[in-house]
C-alpha cells in the first residue's frame, strides 16, 4: 500500500541520517525508535494529586536529596558533548496551567492543573529520553515549597505528542492566596536538574489563585420569608370574616 511505502521510505532516510552504528542492526533499532513517535497518536499524560496538607520538603531539601544518591551527573551538564557517553541536552518548550473546582465561588480555586513539555536533543532525530519531575508551590513569593514527583515518562525529540500534565486537588493545608509553580526536571539515572521553567519563565505558572478544599465551601442558604407594606390574602379574607360575624351579632 502507499502508506507502507511511504514509512518504508521514512525508515530508509532515518537510516541514511542516523549516526554510524557497530552494525545495520543498531541502525535499524535506532530508526524505528525514531519512528515511534509518529506512529504514535498518545495523549497527555495526567495523574491526579490529592494533597492532604503534610510537611513538604523545600526546593533545596530535593535537590540535596537527589545529590546525595551517589549518581552520577547528566550528560546534559557536560560543557563537551564529545567526552560523554551519551550526549542529551534538554528544554521544556512550553508550561501551562488550568483551574477547576471553585465551590464558594470566590475566585480561588482548591484543583488545578499542570501541563509541561519537554524537548530533547542528542546523537539521534527524535531521540528518546526517560525523564521524571519534580513539582514545587510558591505562596505569594515564598519559598519554593514541593508538592509532587511525577512518574517517570518518555519522551521523544521535540515531539508535540508526549506533553505531561498533573491535575491536583488541595484538601487541607493551603491558605487562600497567590502561588507560583515550578517544575523541575530529572533524567532517569542521574542526581542533576537537566531543565527547569517557572512562573519567572512564563506567565501560564504565575500567581495561581489556590485554596484548600476545606477553605472552598459552599456557602449556607438561609431562605427568610417576610411580609409588610400590604395585608396578604389570608389576612383580608380573616379580617371579612371578623367584620360578618360582628354585623350578626349587632342584628340579634
Amino acid at each position: 500500500s502507499e502508506q507502507a511505502a511511504e514509512q518504508e521510505q521514512q525508515a530508509l532516510a532515518l537510516l541514511q541520517q542516523a549516526a554510524p552504528a557497530k552494525n545495520v542492526t543498531e541502525a535499524a533499532a535506532a530508526a524505528v525508535k525514531s519512528l515511534a513517535p509518529a506512529l504514535s497518536s498518545k495523549a497527555p499524560t495526567a495523574n491526579r494529586v490529592q494533597l492532604m496538607g503534610a510537611s513538604p520538603m523545600t526546593r533545596e531539601q530535593v535537590t540535596a536529596k537527589h545529590a546525595s544518591q551517589g549518581m552520577p551527573s547528566s550528560s546534559a551538564t557536560s560543557e563537551d558533548p564529545y567526552r560523554a557517553p551519551v550526549y542529551h541536552s534538554f528544554s521544556i518548550f512550553d508550561a501551562s496551567s488550568r483551574l477547576f473546582e471553585d465551590f464558594d465561588y470566590d475566585g480561588f480555586y482548591q484543583t488545578f492543573s499542570v501541563t509541561f513539555d519537554v524537548d530533547v536533543n542528542g546523537a539521534y532525530l527524535n531521540e528518546r529520553a526517560d525523564l521524571f519531575a519534580e513539582l514545587y508551590l510558591s505562596r505569594n513569593g515564598g519559598p519554593w515549597v514541593h508538592y509532587y514527583t511525577t512518574d517517570v515518562f518518555t519522551i521523544y525529540g521535540d515531539s508535540t505528542q508526549d506533553d505531561y500534565e498533573v491535575l491536583t486537588t488541595l484538601y487541607t493545608g493551603y491558605a487562600t492566596d497567590h502561588y507560583d509553580v515550578l517544575i523541575d526536571v530529572y533524567e532517569v539515572g542521574y542526581s542533576d536538574i537537566v531543565a527547569t521553567i517557572s512562573a519567572d519563565e512564563t506567565d501560564g505558572l504565575y500567581a495561581l489563585p489556590l485554596e484548600s478544599s476545606d477553605r472552598d465551601r459552599e456557602p449556607d442558604v438561609i431562605v427568610v420569608e417576610e411580609s409588610g407594606g400590604s395585608l396578604s390574602v389570608l389576612g383580608l379574607l380573616f379580617l371579612g370574616l371578623c367584620a360578618g360575624l360582628r354585623m350578626n351579632r349587632t342584628r340579634g
